[in-house]
């Protein structure tokens, strides 16, 4: 393939604000002064987007699970390649991606693929030129020689929980982010082990080292002066140690939104980089304060500062002043941010588009969360309704299960908790877990319906007096087996399931679901078609039972659909929803032989205002302040691939006179609406005077 033609390719998959970005090569030019203020460019250094691991050229390697990244003196880029890949990789200047060590799950020094790990993720480079790696799954630190010799610093038993990130002081003093215990632990080079920092329990308290405390620290680094900071996930806070042994926070939140930072890397100048798990790289300077260096949105974009998209950041290290280099875990990538003032002209990388792997998952029928999981149960909500008040309009993004306060939930796929925080909002009714690309919500992670623990060591909790979870915490790297149990059902009644990445989930009836069975067609209201001008003023004259319109039009349709096995009363979304203009015989108007399908609820929008474009007022369960269920489609808005977009038709592409308008209502078994489902219209070439 021609230069020229790859160009061409890239233009097309990162656009025009991607493009100009796409021309930045990774090699920095000769040093000159830095602006404060300088201006990033994002590009991909290595992966092809696919899920690996697999070595080979640049954009051909295959990356599983990317968390942590180091960059020796030569340039080589190491990264610790974590569940599915357990093994540390490396980049080299010339493009090859390789595997130093690891490639089976367990734990075991040696050399090169003899040596095990369990879920590596943070590195660090030691002053002899070796990798120092955080072994989450083992609880564990080791070191890895430029050879590819494994050896262990802190073996299991030591007393670390989960550690995730690791740095090295000039003397050899290893530091580690002891995430789970919620400290900070040095490693000397004799291997004795000491807390620097924190008292063993979640918190957030500054002041002297032994009395400050963290929440969940998932990365940690250390200046030439010997400041040690630290990301503070849990907390949303990034911490500072001085060598006088006091705790200051210097970053409590950042911009539109909390900071939730997971790695931290310090520059030779002073300043701190942190990438944020919602997807922007920051610097933090003495000077400046806070600043958004790239990134701000999730996807997958390489571009200028804001304009470029990452998926759940981790690692970031320094190569130089200017220039960084992230973990974009789960796009499955190593990422490059360099100033634009030090990037040297090149080719771009090839188009990348990656993505969650719907037909891998798809392999195997999905279960139901609940014994027997061969089910079926009730289902009381589908991908794609309306949620949410008035002002915080969302759309629904899994599937609703019903099940009595209290019954166990169970893995419905077996997977490996990734994220370093991976339950939220505990104790509330949307407390959640997340393992693998499933996501459960509404329950009681990792406890009983009396908030009684479950004697899970895979759920880090924190109790009270009597017993009773007060925090509940899953380990990253844990492992859950198909039916495992992994928390009860909440005061909610029902298990929501997410399938694929946050805010872009594919719809789970797809998956063929165990037992699950749809005969019953959607029904369309009586009268429940609709057609509003573009205003948004129904059009209300009637002649000779026909609806008179012109001009640009707006269609909806009140519809619903029903599920073998749900109470009659349940209402739920439908799946598919179109339209189609036929003549007053009958026959299809040209262009639409078949109906035009406009909405398709296979994905979940990661725009925030779809709820408002898919769905009119009135809609909801309680959207608009309506307390029926209700669901009132936009049918000439679109929905596909999870982008929405806002739309009308315009009659005057038909001739002036009578049509029907039939609406398209399916589920997704295929079942179609059939009563109610057409319109009489009268078309006019302008409005009556």
């Amino acid at each position: 393939m021609t230069f020229a033609r790859r160009f061409l390719l890239a233009a097309a998959a990162v656009g025009v604000a991607g493009l100009l970005a796409a021309w930045w090569w990774r090699t920095p030019t000769r040093e000159r002064a830095l602006d404060p203020a300088w201006e990033a460019v994002v590009t991909t250094a290595a992966g092809s987007g696919e899920a690996g691991p697999a070595d080979g050229r640049r954009y051909e390697a295959r990356f599983a699970d990317p968390f942590g990244v180091a960059v020796l003196p030569d340039g080589t880029i190491c990264v610790a390649d974590g569940a599915g890949a357990h093994r540390i990789r490396r980049l080299a200047p010339d493009g090859t991606v390789s595997t130093l060590a690891g490639g089976e799950e367990g734990f075991a020094d040696g050399a090169g693929a003899s040596a095990r790990f369990d879920t590596p993720s943070g590195l660090a480079v030691a002053p002899d030129g070796s990798l120092i790696v955080a072994d989450t799954g083992n609880d564990a630190v080791r070191r890895v020689t430029a050879a590819g010799v494994v050896s262990t610093l802190a073996a299991p038993g030591s007393g670390l929980r989960g550690p995730l990130g690791v740095a090295v002081q000039a003397d050899g003093t290893v530091l580690v982010a002891d995430t789970y215990n919620d400290r900070i632990v040095s490693i000397a080079p004799d291997g004795s082990l000491r807390v620097v920092a924190g008292t063993g329990e979640p918190g957030f308290v500054d002041g002297l080292a032994a009395d400050a405390r963290f929440d969940t620290p998932a990365g940690v680094a250390v200046d030439a002066s010997g400041t040690i900071y630290v990301a503070d996930t849990g907390n949303g806070a990034v911490r500072a140690l001085s060598r006088d042994g006091e705790v200051r926070t210097i970053a409590p939140g950042f911009g539109d939104g909390p900071l939730r930072p997971v790695g931290i890397a310090v520059a030779p100048g002073g300043s701190v980089f942190v990438t944020d798990d919602r997807g922007r790289v920051v610097e933090i300077t003495s000077s400046a304060g806070q600043r958004v260096v790239a990134g701000g949105r999730s996807g997958y974009r390489d571009g200028a500062g804001s304009e470029a998209r990452f998926r759940a950041l981790s690692g970031i290290a320094v190569a130089a002043e200017g220039h960084v280099i992230v973990a974009d875990r789960r796009n499955r990538l190593v990422r490059e941010v360099i100033a634009r003032t030090r990037s040297a002209f090149g080719p771009p990388p090839p188009p990348l588009r990656p993505q969650f792997a719907v037909e891998a998952f798809g392999n195997r029928p999905l279960l139901w969360p609940f014994a027997p999981m061969e089910g079926p149960f009730e289902i009381t909500g589908t991908l794609g309704e309306p949620r949410g008040g008035e002002g915080s309009e969302r759309l629904h993004a899994g599937l609703d299960v019903h099940a009595a306060e209290g019954t166990p939930v169970r893995a419905v796929r077996g997977g490996v908790v990734e994220d370093p925080v991976a339950a939220w909002d505990f104790g509330t009714l949307n407390e959640s877990l997340r393992v693998g690309p499933v996501a459960y919500v509404h329950l009681r992670v990792g406890r009983d319906a009396q908030d009684r623990p479950l004697g899970d060591t895979r759920f880090v909790a924190t109790t009270d007096a009597r017993g009773r979870a007060v925090r509940i915490r899953v380990k990253r790297g844990a492992r859950f087996a198909t039916g495992e149990v992994i928390g009860t059902v909440n005061r909610f009644y029902h298990a929501h399931l997410n399938i694929g990445w946050p805010g872009e989930e594919v719809n789970p009836l797809a998956f063929r679901l165990h037992a699950f069975e749809d005969t019953v067609p959607p029904t369309i209201a009586r009268g429940g078609v609709q057609v509003l001008g573009e205003d948004g003023v129904p059009f209300t004259r009637r002649e000779r039972r026909r609806v008179v319109v012109h001009g640009r039009v707006r269609i909806l349709v009140d519809a619903w659909d029903q599920v073998n096995g749900n109470l009659a009363r349940r209402r739920l979304g439908v799946y598919r929803l179109g339209y189609q203009w036929l003549t007053a015989s009958g026959q299809p108007v040209e262009g639409f032989e078949v109906p035009r399908e406009t909405i398709r609820f296979d994905r979940h929008p990661r725009d925030p205002e779809a709820a408002r474009i898919v769905y009119a007022s009135g809609s909801g369960i309680p959207v608009y302040g309506n307390r029926s269920t209700r669901f009132l489609y936009r049918v000439t808005s679109t929905l596909r691939d999870g982008v929405a977009a806002d739309g009308t038709f315009d009659t005057a592409a038909l001739s002036p006179g009578d049509y029907t308008l039939r609406i398209l209502v399916a589920d997704i078994r295929g079942n179609e609406a059939l009563a109610n489902r057409d319109l009489p219209i009268t078309v006019l070439s302008r409005p009556v005077e």
